[in-house]
């Protein structure tokens, strides 16, 4: 059965078509569920890359009879690379991670909030009195998935793998992280271009504590 609200709904590429125009970011389409994207943001070298795994063994079964449980249920798997240049002159690195502690005392398995049970670390410790600021901790808090920051020599970098359910219309906006939105979902196309602005500017958040 079609979905009801796919009026307007954007490939990958005339996403970022679009988020390449209103960012001023340079766009390579390298196929129906790859793409790279790469420019100067707020003064900073971005870097963009998604992939999603398009045709795999279970889609194959799929094409050529063998409908099986196992190729219906079979997920796409996507991998997300958000890169922000940093000049990071004291040589800061660690991580910084937002995710879901289900042994919290605090979670509750029965209420759906991105904060239930979440906790914002850094490795070192020390790591996040010296990158992160009251605003991107709660940035991250309000995040819906678990996201770990890499905080390098030269470069603020989120390197994420998920997966989406085939057949649920634009799988890398459910796959790839910089494209969740937060709140109700607003209707198509922008649906699909709230998100990466929010990320982009989160990590160049993070890049300027880092240069300070």
């Amino acid at each position: 059965m079609a979905r009801k609200d796919n009026d307007g709904e954007p490939t990958l590429a005339q996403a970022w078509a679009m988020l390449g125009g209103r960012l001023g970011l340079v766009v390579e389409e390298r196929g129906e569920r790859s793409m790279r994207a790469h420019g100067n943001i707020r003064g900073r070298v971005v870097t963009v890359e998604i992939e999603g795994d398009a045709v795999g063994k279970g889609f194959a079964r799929f094409l050529f009879g063998v409908n099986t449980i196992s190729s219906r249920n079979r997920r796409e798997k996507w991998h997300t690379v958000l890169t922000v240049g940093c000049a990071n002159p004291h040589g800061i690195t660690g991580a910084i991670q937002s995710a879901v502690d289900v042994h919290d005392p605090a979670w509750n398995p029965r209420e759906y909030n991105p904060r239930n049970g979440r906790n914002v670390r850094s490795d070192p410790p020390e790591l996040a009195n010296r990158v992160l600021t009251a605003e991107t901790y709660e940035r991250l808090m309000s995040v819906t998935d678990d996201v770990l920051v890499h905080v390098l020599p030269t470069a603020i970098c989120m390197d994420h793998h998920a997966t989406a359910l085939p057949g649920s219309g634009a799988n890398y906006v459910a796959g790839s992280v910089i494209h969740h939105y937060q709140g109700a979902p607003p209707p198509w196309p922008e649906r699909a271009l709230v998100g990466p602005p929010w990320w982009i500017d989160l990590l160049c958040d993070l890049a300027d504590a880092v240069d300070r």
